[in-house]
């Protein structure tokens, strides 16, 4: 007679869900507040991979299950004689991030709860940030005795200024979600409890432009902004490649029927 097995099923640490063209990834390690654990690293990058290379995703939304986006690293898999083990957790966490930042894929974050320490990059990275005027953001680095990371120092400048990025990695303060989007690392302020759904209404309406087109430009953002030679190079490379694309011509002949084009990533 078989016995059955009573062990509870472990929930992944990647929620993935599609609602249409848009893929929603979900960080879920709620008793750690979605803390950076390996096997959560592990899945995000391979659920970043998996919606990059799906031809009918079109946006992804990044949030955290349980209430917190996500607190950063994870304290207890951070040892000092180690140091081989925190070069691939590092590593691991700059492909996540260059996946974001640089991928194909437009991202949109949906912040509620804290977004601290390697938290805050990923929100930092994304291409716009939707927030909770109850989310809190800390670049919490120098409270534990460490730098940021996951590109942080890379990321957040551009969107809060020099001083204030500073500020928030030398002096660590606790930034409220009011806060965030008055220094512009939030772009939008939603009701609570209505994140997920306006972060979903972003992402759909970026997902019904050309991919290829939102592509080159998240390429070219990547690449830097503060050189006009390199951003005349972008235009260089990337824009005769659009002109002849049948996305190109299929903009052109829905603008000129007066109707909604039909993008086809080609």
């Amino acid at each position: 007679m078989s016995q059955k097995s009573t062990d509870a099923v472990t929930p992944p640490p990647v929620l993935v869900a599609r609602e249409g063209a848009v893929a929603i990834l979900a960080l879920n390690e709620p008793a750690k507040r979605n803390a950076l654990t390996m096997d959560l690293r592990l899945a995000l990058r391979e659920a970043l991979d998996e919606a990059i290379a799906d031809p009918d995703c079109r946006a992804i939304v990044l949030t955290g299950a349980g209430g917190a986006f996500c607190s950063g690293g994870d304290l207890s898999a951070m040892r000092a004689d180690d140091p081989m083990g925190a070069r691939r957790r590092i590593a691991i966490i700059h492909d996540i991030v260059r996946r974001i930042a640089a991928g194909p894929k437009p991202v949109i974050a949906a912040v509620e709860g804290a977004a601290f320490g390697a938290g805050l990059a990923l929100a930092a990275a994304s291409d716009v940030v939707v927030a909770d005027p109850g989310a809190k953001f800390c670049a919490s680095f120098a409270k534990v005795g460490l730098m940021p990371d996951a590109g942080l120092i890379w990321s957040l400048p551009p969107r809060v200024g020099l001083g204030a990025a500073k500020r928030m990695m030398l002096e660590a303060p606790v930034i409220g979600g009011e806060e965030a989007k008055a220094l512009g690392l939030v772009d939008m302020l939603a009701p609570a409890g209505s994140v997920r759904d306006i972060a979903l209404a972003r992402a759909r309406d970026i997902a019904r432009l050309a991919p290829l087109s939102i592509a080159m430009t998240k390429a070219a953002f990547a690449r830097g902004t503060d050189d006009l030679d390199r951003v005349l190079a972008c235009e260089l490379d990337g824009q005769p490649m659009l002109f002849a694309s049948a996305d190109h011509q299929e903009g052109r002949h829905a603008f000129a029927e007066k109707r909604d084009p039909q993008f086809r990533g080609a």
